[in-house]
């Protein structure tokens, strides 16, 4: 009896050339002979490495991958990108402090409050104002920094050295000077003046000499009024604008020390009657060899000159005040006698 196996249809099969039995569809052998032969290894590992759930991964071909890949920006160009950008930044801030640079190099050169439009004088007795300002050669429109020069010194403080100097020198009655700017547009110029103390006899004439002995002026007439003369010094020379020249200093230094403290009884005064000029009544101051040292007065209401006759100098300021306050008073005016020795611990009138 035939099998049931032997009604169903059966395929023809062929022998393949490596002994296989395969199907007779030469389709499908084809195929199977176009598919690449993966060892039993390979597909082994491959299976391994394929990770779960690949089958929704989208797999991106290799051209569009280095498209997009390129489509960002690089490392190298995301570096050299930022570099561009802080460089002109760089140059816009360097461009605008330039040009608030040159703003303010132009307010300094031209503005107004940069010019001199005012020059303020104090210090000056015997010279005025207009005296002052044309000695320091200082002119309004001028600017007002332009000047500063001098020691070092004098260009850290912002003064004018040259300009002090040249008042300094324009006359010997200026001791000293300070100029300097102040903003907005104003000099002030400060100047201290020398007074005349003193005359000596000079061969041609008489020398008026201040305080610190320079040579004031040199005159050749009647001898000067409302000084004293100062007497006995060895003058060697004199010229104005110099100190004077002597052969010894000791009897002069003495006769200065004695008219700085009647200048000093007359600045203070506190009694009834301070436009009392006590040096104008001074007629003379005398220093002899042995150091002792006379000043002749002129005391008012009084007809003979009184000479006073002056010890150590430790105690001339209090002696000269005393002096000052005794001739205002009228101690000496009804009383005999010519010399006044003031030698001692008390005052003798002879």
């Amino acid at each position: 009896m035939p099998d049931k196996d032997d009604k169903k249809p059966k395929e023809d099969i062929t022998l393949e050339e490596d002994g296989n039995y395969g199907p007779k569809d030469p389709e499908k052998k084809t195929a199977d002979l176009e598919k690449p032969e993966i060892s039993s290894h390979e597909e082994k590992s491959s299976h391994e490495n394929k990770p779960s759930g690949s089958e929704g991964v989208r797999r991106v071909p290799v051209e569009e991958s280095e498209e997009l890949s390129s489509d960002l920006p690089s490392e190298d160009e995301s570096s050299e990108g930022k570099m561009i950008r802080k460089l002109s930044i760089r140059r816009w801030l360097v461009l605008i402090l330039l040009l608030l640079l040159l703003i303010l190099g132009m307010m300094f050169l031209f503005h107004k409050n940069f010019r001199v439009q005012n020059v303020r004088v104090s210090g000056n007795l015997r010279f005025s104002e207009e005296q002052i300002i044309e000695m320091s050669g200082i002119k309004k429109g001028d600017h007002l920094y332009s000047r500063i020069s001098g020691s070092w010194k004098d260009i850290l403080k912002l003064q004018y050295g040259k300009v002090r100097n040249r008042i300094i020198g324009s006359d010997p009655y200026i001791s000293d000077a300070k100029v300097y700017p102040h903003y907005p547009g104003e000099v002030y110029i400060e100047v201290t003046e020398r007074r005349k103390v003193a005359y000596v006899a000079i061969p041609d004439g008489y020398a008026i000499i201040s305080d610190d002995s320079v040579v004031l002026e040199i005159e050749t007439g009647d001898v000067p009024t409302g000084i004293p003369e100062i007497r006995g010094l060895p003058i060697r020379s004199a010229q104005i604008g110099k100190k004077l020249d002597l052969t010894s200093s000791e009897g002069y230094d003495i006769c200065i020390t004695i008219l700085g403290a009647i200048l000093g009884a007359d600045a203070n005064a506190a009694d009834a009657d301070p436009s009392f000029d006590f040096l104008s009544h001074v007629i003379c101051v005398r220093y002899c060899e042995n150091m002792t040292t006379f000043i002749d007065l002129d005391i008012p209401g009084r007809e003979q000159v009184l000479s006073v006759k002056l010890g150590s100098l430790q105690t001339i300021s209090d002696d000269m005040e005393w002096l000052r306050y005794a001739v205002i008073s009228g101690d000496f005016a009804d009383k005999p006698g010519t010399v006044l020795d003031m030698t001692g611990s008390k005052y003798l009138l002879r």
